[in-house]
């Protein structure tokens, strides 16, 4: 396993999640060089580039959070040359376009709501699961692949066969099908007045709030995490240790979504 803690990390991007990669960066001590194309964007007094080709640091681990129709080609880049590169989600708009870069060893994908502490509670009998991710900002390409990709990751974690059995769009965006034999329901929107990111199991009888990192059964709070998942997962991907299997979930996402109709 490398260990990344004398290094430079390279972040390529400092729109609004850019800059929470680095504020993490900044708290594990690490040492960034900046990219954006907005030379406005430097900050702190980091190296900084408009241009990925006019980095002249030694740079070994990337982390890419741009608009995700930049990601492949970005990540090739770097990819070619064995350095280890954390990818922004979702990977790529096509299951054909990631294929470009699947193969490659030390690709990993943000899956930033796997280091929840809320997952330890999550039962091994379920009946019924809804979904709400309700997000107070505005992503790239639709609430469905920016804000769903989450909770079928995390799907992913616990039932062997996802379906997706339909979708509906409106304000609120609300995507129905089937985990194993369990029926699910996911509704998501951008810009939403009262953002939300939990999980109702079983009509409400237990539900893991992801956002308070709570777990609340029967009307009782049980649990209240105090867990950085950000921090933990920048520090997990530089520490070598992140979870390869985060290539293959992020595959099924992408398959998953280009089969909504």
């Amino acid at each position: 396993m490398q260990d990344f803690r004398a290094m430079h990390v390279l972040l390529i991007g400092l729109g609004n999640m850019g800059k929470k990669y680095l504020a993490k960066l900044e708290d594990l001590g690490k040492l960034p060089v900046l990219c954006d194309r907005n030379p406005e964007k430097a900050v702190g007094g980091y190296p900084f580039y408009c241009h990925v080709g006019d980095v002249k640091e030694d740079v070994k681990a990337v982390i890419i959070a741009v608009d995700p129709a930049e990601h492949v080609k970005l990540a090739k880049t770097f990819l070619d040359r064995s350095i280890a590169v954390l990818l922004e989600k979702p990977p790529a708009l096509s299951s054909k376009e990631f294929m470009e870069i699947y193969h490659y060893p030390n690709l990993y994908i943000s899956e930033i709501e796997t280091f929840s502490s809320c997952l330890e509670y999550f039962p091994k009998d379920v009946e019924s699961l809804h979904i709400e991710r309700l997000g107070r900002g505005k992503g790239y390409i639709s609430p469905l692949w920016d804000l769903a990709w989450h909770d079928l990751y995390l799907l992913q974690l616990f039932f062997k066969e996802i379906q997706v059995k339909e979708l509906k769009i409106g304000k609120v965006w609300e995507l129905r099908g089937k985990a194993d034999q369990v029926d699910f329901s996911i509704k998501v929107a951008w810009e939403h007045p009262n953002p939300s990111r939990r999980w109702a199991i079983d009509g409400g009888k237990l539900i893991l709030d992801f956002a308070k990192e709570e777990v609340w059964k029967d009307g009782k709070l049980i649990h209240k995490g105090n867990v950085d998942k950000l921090r933990l997962m920048v520090e997990m991907f530089l520490s070598g240790g992140f979870d390869f299997k985060s290539k293959e979930r992020a595959l099924k996402n992408l398959l998953l979504l280009e089969g909504v109709k």
